[in-house]
C-alpha cells in the first residue's frame, strides 16, 4: 500500500480490468518496495482526478488509453485518507502485452488481496 502523509500528498489510484480472449480477467497492479499495490499517482490540483490517473496510465504504464473505458469510480480509505479509485476495462487485443517493469497483469485473487486493505465505499463486484 501507499501512505498519504499530508493533504499535499493526496493520491489517486486506478486499475484496468483486462478481458482476455479466453474469457478470464487480469487486473493492472504495481510492485513497489517488494509490495503489491494499485497503480497510483499524486493528485495534481491542475487536473481532475480522472485526468491524473489517465496521464499515469498513458505515460508510465504505456497503455493505449483510447481503448480503455471507465466502468467504476469509488473511494477508498487508506490511513484515514480518502483516495479516489478509478476502474477501467479493456480487451486483450487492444493493449500491449508487455508492461513497464513495475507493472503487471495480475490474477483476480491478487487484486482482491490488495483492495482488502482499503475500506472501499460501495465495494464494486469485479
Amino acid at each position: 500500500m501507499f501512505e498519504v502523509k499530508q493533504l499535499s500528498d493526496k493520491k489517486v489510484a486506478g486499475t484496468v480490468i483486462l478481458h482476455l480472449e479466453d474469457g478470464s480477467k487480469r487486473f493492472l497492479i504495481r510492485t513497489m518496495n517488494n509490495q503489491l499495490a494499485l497503480a497510483f499517482t499524486n493528485f495534481s490540483e491542475e487536473q481532475t482526478g480522472l485526468a491524473n490517473i489517465l496521464q499515469l496510465l498513458k505515460e508510465d504504464v504505456d497503455l493505449d488509453i483510447e481503448n480503455i473505458r471507465l466502468v467504476e469510480l469509488t473511494n477508498g480509505q487508506i490511513y484515514d485518507n480518502n483516495v479516489p479509485l478509478f476502474v477501467f476495462e479493456s480487451q486483450e487485443h487492444q493493449q500491449w502485452e508487455e508492461l513497464p517493469n513495475q507493472y503487471y497483469w495480475a490474477e483476480a485473487q491478487t487484486f482482491r488481496e490488495i483492495i482488502q486493505g482499503m475500506d472501499i465505499e460501495g465495494m464494486p463486484f469485479f
